[in-house]
């Protein structure tokens, strides 16, 4: 028993020294004696780390030990709260005025934090734009049907600037937690800003791209959860009406290779085609396109044609790419990824990703491994015309 005490205090210290340091520290005016709270905004849960009480000249600090990035309201007890996404390690700074606590605050330290407060602020805007737009159709019920349409356009407009900002926002930033944030906002109660069965393969790059960086967080193991749910809801049927309508054809792409030279997949009839997909930023497609090339280099003088299409959104990385490969077969992009109509219609679930064609147009199968890849090809190669 004496052995055990003299373990205790070694036990509690590094109980308490889990994970690394985060620091929230600052002042906020006009909030004399007011209590301040640190709570971490779990899954399904909310866990309070700190409170404070804060000093009569309006300073504060509040601690908490971390593992991985962790999502945080800061708040006064009330509904008026900051969001936060502190790193291990992170020490911000920040001034607040209890007047205007949630709009006025600023923070220094915490990118992450910047980047929620940026994405809050817009998505504001484009709340206020809405509800303006609802408010008219509301005073104006009789209004002409010239009128309603007028009002219609305008509000596709606003909700179609607000996608493109917070997806532009999650392709940029794949490699800050801040992505999931932009993930999951909503224009009201009921809609989510992405909210279109295109924006799953937009989930799955944020969560495959996080796991490699943040794979112990709860925040990005539920990513992955909603992704995977989100596929095999729709993605498995789709790939199924693909395969049956396809009958002795497929649907057809029609896309500019880098010279601007729009090629048709359906060009490509009456040769075993293997239809790829692709990207520069996905590093399984690149080590991928190595094996395409011995097969590529064994087979297309017997008539095989590689058709790939790449999901890039910069053209000079997918240009750049082909290039630096060696690639020698057809490359096509729309250059639009993740809003790809090709990636819909063919209901392409990962990258990189391969639909074999044979010499009808039918689609024969997808996503083989090598050997069975070979395989498939030379018997449909010995196939008679």
């Amino acid at each position: 028993m004496r052995k055990l005490s003299r373990l205790l205090p070694l036990l509690l210290l590094l109980s308490c020294s889990k994970g690394t340091k985060v620091e929230i520290s600052g002042v906020i005016e006009n909030a004399e004696k007011a209590m301040l709270y640190l709570d971490e905004q779990g899954i399904g849960e909310i866990r309070q780390t700190d409170s404070v009480r804060i000093k009569k000249d309006g300073r504060f600090v509040l601690k908490d030990r971390i593992e991985n990035p962790t999502f945080y309201n800061l708040h006064t007890g009330n509904q008026q709260i900051i969001p936060l996404l502190l790193t291990p390690g992170t020490y911000a700074e920040l001034q607040a005025d209890m007047l205007d606590f949630v709009n006025g605050y600023k923070i220094d330290g915490s990118a992450e934090s910047l980047y929620l407060q940026e994405m809050n602020r817009t998505l504001a805007a484009t709340k206020r734009q809405v509800d303006s737009l609802r408010k008219i159709l509301r005073e104006n019920p009789d209004a002409g049907e010239e009128f309603t349409r007028e009002l219609a356009a305008s509000y596709e407009e606003i909700i179609q600037r607000q996608r493109r900002y917070s997806i532009a926002f999650v392709l940029e930033h794949l490699t800050s937690m801040a992505s999931i944030y932009a993930l999951y906002q909503k224009i009201d109660d009921n809609n989510f800003v992405l909210n279109e069965n295109r924006d799953i393969q937009l989930v799955k790059i944020t969560s495959q791209s996080l796991d490699t960086i943040w794979p112990g967080s709860e925040h990005v193991q539920a990513l992955k959860r909603d992704a995977a749910n989100l596929e095999a809801s729709f993605y498995g049927q789709r790939w199924q009406q693909v395969v049956e309508s396809a009958e002795s054809t497929f649907p057809d792409i029609r896309l500019p290779d880098p010279n601007g030279d729009t090629i048709a997949l359906s060009s490509l009839k009456g040769k075993v085609i293997l239809l790829s997909f692709w990207a520069t930023w996905d590093q399984a497609s690149v080590n991928h396109n190595i094996q395409l090339k011995g097969i590529y280099d064994s087979y297309h003088s017997r008539g095989l044609e590689i058709y790939q299409v790449s999901f890039d959104h910069d053209r000079e990385a997918w240009v750049r790419g082909i290039e630096y490969d060696e690639l020698p077969w057809i490359n096509v992009s729309e250059l639009s990824y993740p809003e790809s109509r090709v990636a819909s219609i063919y209901n392409v679930e990962e990258l990189p990703a391969v639909l074999l064609i044979d010499r009808k147009g039918q689609i024969v199968g997808k996503n083989y491994n090598r050997i069975d890849l070979d395989r498939n090809i030379q018997r449909l190669l010995n196939e008679p015309s």
